[in-house]
């Protein structure tokens, strides 16, 4: 390729240009993007992907050997319209064999407006299968009151996750590090433990994002970021003598792509499911090219794909 990329691992498509999320994360990306004015956003004003686009998007990242479609953005993706939701997974599917969710899953809830969405999306077309193939929940803390605190809103992480293996989705619970919650490899450990227990297939390991510049609207959240930031990178490279020290079974799994690690932890350990494993990875902000591979090729709702959410050279 003329732009140096060899392959994608993944097509992101940001749904909409919505900022006002329905949760309230002290550690919240999308409010300290510079430029951000969430609070005094005109919903008439908020832009959607157009499905000719994404198939040009799903094309091109076909071609560079993608396995995955993740629908995600800047608010959660589960407070646009459902049929909507279910067009761009139906899309998505045609091309890419897997497709992925990213949300707080506030919404699924009993009693919510989305309740029951859950099944829809992984039907698509037709039965379970045919649809959403894996969701992604953010989930700060396993502990109730700790996750209340850092998110902002009740959120039932044992119903979700509940509900995701009942339509037989792969589930991936992403924890992102910080003072306040987990801060070392004990407190992931503790966590990637909680999630095992619960039947969750893996784990991302997320690092706090820091930019130079913020919103002007949102300080707090930067300066909130600053204070309790936790350098992954170390974490990473002594996470599986942590969990032998505490005597966690831990195995070393093939390498992604583009070099990030990848750990198989709690073999054996979890008493009612003694096959199951949780697969472990950290993932750093500001790498999202290594050697050629993408992680995720960007579509955003202007229609065009990005290397990356600061966006780069037009890709399509």
């Amino acid at each position: 390729m003329g732009d140096g990329i060899q392959r994608a691992l993944s097509l992101s498509i940001q749904t909409s240009t919505n900022t006002r999320c329905n949760m309230g994360c002290r550690f919240c990306i999308s409010r300290i993007t510079q430029g951000n004015r969430s609070q005094q956003q005109d919903p008439a004003q908020i832009r959607y992907c157009q499905m000719g686009r994404v198939r040009v998007g799903l094309q091109y990242a076909d071609r560079l050997g993608a396995t995955h479609a993740i629908l995600t953005g800047k608010a959660d993706p589960l407070q646009e319209h459902p049929e909507y939701l279910r067009m761009l997974v139906e899309q998505s599917r045609r091309y890419l064999p897997c497709v992925d969710m990213h949300t707080n899953g506030l919404l699924l809830q009993p009693d919510q407006d989305r309740e029951g969405l859950l099944k829809a999306l992984a039907r698509g077309g037709g039965e379970i299968g045919d649809g959403l193939t894996m969701v992604t929940f953010s989930i700060a803390s396993f502990d109730p009151v700790v996750n209340q605190r850092l998110m902002g809103k009740g959120q039932d992480p044992d119903f979700l996750i509940a509900e995701a293996l009942k339509y037989e989705l792969a589930v991936r619970a992403s924890l992102v590090v910080n003072q306040q919650g987990a801060a070392d490899n004990n407190g992931i450990l503790d966590y990637v433990m909680e999630a095992g227990r619960r039947g969750v297939h893996s784990v991302v390991v997320r690092e706090l994002w820091v930019p130079e510049v913020y919103g002007p609207t949102h300080r707090g959240v930067f300066e909130w970021n600053h204070a309790n930031f936790v350098d992954i990178g170390p974490l990473e490279n002594s996470f599986m003598a942590a969990a032998q020290r505490r005597e966690i079974a831990i195995r070393r799994l093939p390498d992604l792509p583009w070099g990030t690690k990848v750990f198989g932890v709690g073999g054996g350990q979890f008493t009612d499911k003694p096959e199951h494993e949780v697969d472990v990875t950290f993932a750093i902000c500001d790498q999202p090219m290594v050697d050629g591979v993408l992680k995720s090729i960007v579509h955003m709702p202007n229609g065009h794909g990005y290397p990356s959410w600061t966006r780069g050279r037009v890709l399509y």
